[in-house]
C-alpha cells in the first residue's frame, strides 16, 4: 500500500492546487479583458473614423467653417481672434458629432500642415507633446485645397483612451472583479478553517490522551485500593481495610472533578448555566482556597504569600464558581512552577472593580502561545505534554467564570519571567 501524505502536506499541495487555480481562473480573466478592449477600440476606431469622414465631406461644402479654414490658411499673420473661434466652431462640431455616435471621451485636436512639422491651430487642451499625431487624421479635401493652395491635415488624439475603454467595459469588468475577489476569499476562508480543523484535530487527540491519562491514573487506584480492602477484610484487618476505603473514595472524588470540570465547562458555554450570585468577601474566600494549597507549596520548600490591598472586598458572585476559578489559578501556579514555587495573590479596588492577580516564578509563556491558552484544551507545548498533570481546561474555564460575572482575564508572561494571570469583576 501507498504512503497517505501527513496531513500538513496535504493541507500546502491542496493549498498550491487551488493557487494555481487561481492564478489561471486571473490569467483568462485578463486574456478576456484584454480581448474585450481589443473589440471595444475596434468599434472606437470605426465611429471615430466615421465622424471625421464626415466632418471632411462638411468641410468640402460652402460652410462658414471651411470658409474660416480657408481666410486661416490663406493669411499672412492669422487673426488670434479668428483663430481662436474657428478653433472652438471646430470643437463644438467633433463633440457634437462624436456625442451622436455614442462616443464621449475627452479629445484634443490639431490643424497641421501635411508633414505634421508645423501647427496651425489647435484645440484649448492640445499638448504637443504628449498628442499623438496620426492616431485619427484626415487630409482636407479639394475645397481647402483650392482655396488656400496648401494641403493641411487634421488630427484628432483621445489621451489616455485604454482608460476610456475600460471605462467602456466597466459592466464586464466590475463583475469579473467581484468573482475573483469572491473566489480569493473563499479560498483564504477555506484554508483558515482547514487550518483550524487541523489544530483543532491535534488539540482534540492531546486533550483525549491527557484525559486518558488523568483518569487511569485514579481508576487503577481505585481498583487496587478495592482489591487490598478486599483482602484486609477477608484476614479481620478493618483499620487497613478502612484506610484502603478512604483512599477508593479520594480516587473517586478526582474523577468526579474531572468529569465536573469538562461538564461545567459545557454549560457555561452554552450559557445553559445560572450563576448563583450572593455577596461574598471575597479576601476571605481567597484566604480559605489559598489555605488548602498552601501544604503544596511548602512541601517543595517554597511559600504561597497573600497581599490584600483592595478596599472594597465583598462582591456579588457565585461563591462555588468563583471558588473554582482561585483554585484553578493556584493550581495551574504550582502545577508549571517546576523548582521552588514563589506563588503571590494580591488584590486591588477602583473606579468599581476589584482586580485579582496571581504570579508565579515559573519557566513563564512564549508570547506566540499568549492568547491561545485561554482556548479549550489548549496547552502550551513543552517537552512531554503529560509531565505536567491536567487536560487544558484550567485558564479557559477561568475565563469563562470571569466572563460570566462580566469581568476579563489578562496574562502576562515571558520566557523565564514567571506568569502573572489578572482576573477583573466588577464590584457590585
Amino acid at each position: 500500500m501507498g504512503k497517505t501524505l501527513p496531513a500538513n502536506m496535504r493541507r500546502q499541495l491542496f493549498a498550491f492546487l487551488l493557487l494555481c487555480a487561481l492564478a489561471g481562473l486571473t490569467f483568462v480573466q485578463f486574456r478576456l479583458l484584454l480581448i474585450g478592449v481589443g473589440l471595444e477600440k475596434e468599434r472606437f476606431d470605426e465611429r471615430t473614423e466615421a465622424v471625421l469622414r464626415e466632418l471632411g465631406r462638411t468641410l468640402n461644402e460652402p460652410v462658414p467653417l471651411s470658409d474660416g479654414l480657408v481666410h486661416l490658411f490663406s493669411a499672412g499673420e492669422p487673426d488670434s481672434a479668428a483663430t481662436e473661434k474657428i478653433a472652438l466652431a471646430l470643437d463644438s462640431v467633433l463633440r457634437s458629432d462624436l456625442k451622436k455616435r455614442g462616443v464621449s471621451a475627452r479629445f484634443s485636436f490639431a490643424l497641421t500642415d501635411k508633414t505634421d512639422g508645423i501647427v496651425y491651430l489647435a484645440s484649448e487642451n492640445f499638448d504637443p507633446t504628449g498628442f499623438k499625431f496620426g492616431r485619427y487624421s484626415l487630409l482636407l479635401g479639394s475645397r481647402i485645397i483650392s482655396g488656400c493652395n496648401c494641403e493641411r491635415k487634421l488630427h484628432l488624439d483621445v489621451p489616455n483612451l485604454f482608460g476610456y475603454l475600460l471605462g467602456e467595459l466597466v459592466y464586464l469588468i466590475a463583475p469579473s472583479i467581484l468573482c475573483l475577489l469572491a473566489i480569493l476569499a473563499s479560498v483564504v476562508f477555506l484554508l483558515n478553517t482547514l487550518r483550524k480543523a487541523e489544530k483543532l484535530n491535534t488539540i482534540k487527540n492531546d486533550f483525549i490522551n491527557n484525559l486518558t491519562h488523568e483518569l487511569k491514573t485514579p481508576a487503577f487506584s481505585i481498583s487496587l485500593s478495592s482489591k487490598l480492602a478486599g483482602e484486609s477484610l477477608e484476614k479481620g484487618d478493618m483499620d487497613k481495610a478502612k484506610r484502603y476505603l478512604e483512599l477508593v473514595g479520594q480516587e473517586n472524588e478526582k474523577m468526579k472533578t474531572h468529569i465536573e470540570k469538562v461538564l461545567e465547562l459545557a454549560s457555561l458555554e452554552s450559557g445553559r448555566y445560572t450563576l448563583q450570585k450572593e455577596r461574598v468577601d471575597i479576601h476571605q474566600l481567597i484566604g480559605e482556597v489559598a489555605a488548602g494549597f498552601r501544604p503544596q507549596a511548602e512541601a517543595r520548600n517554597g511559600k504561597l504569600g497573600l497581599v490584600f490591598g483592595a478596599k472594597q472586598s465583598v462582591l456579588m458572585i457565585d461563591k462555588a464558581q468563583i471558588k473554582n476559578l482561585l483554585g484553578n489559578l493556584l493550581d495551574n501556579a504550582l502545577k508549571y512552577t517546576t523548582g521552588v514555587p514563589e506563588i503571590l495573590v494580591k488584590t486591588g479596588s477602583e473606579n468599581g472593580q476589584f482586580h485579582l492577580s496571581v504570579s508565579d516564578n515559573g519557566p513563564g509563556i512564549d508570547p506566540v502561545w499568549r492568547k491561545q491558552v485561554f482556548e479549550k484544551f489548549f496547552r502550551a507545548p513543552a517537552g512531554n505534554i503529560q509531565e505536567v498533570k491536567g487536560f487544558g481546561l484550567g485558564l479557559s474555564y477561568v475565563k469563562q467564570i470571569a466572563g460570566a460575572h462580566g469581568g476579563r482575564v489578562e496574562l502576562e508572561s515571558g520566557i523565564g519571567e514567571g506568569t502573572t494571570v489578572k482576573v477583573t469583576l466588577p464590584i457590585a
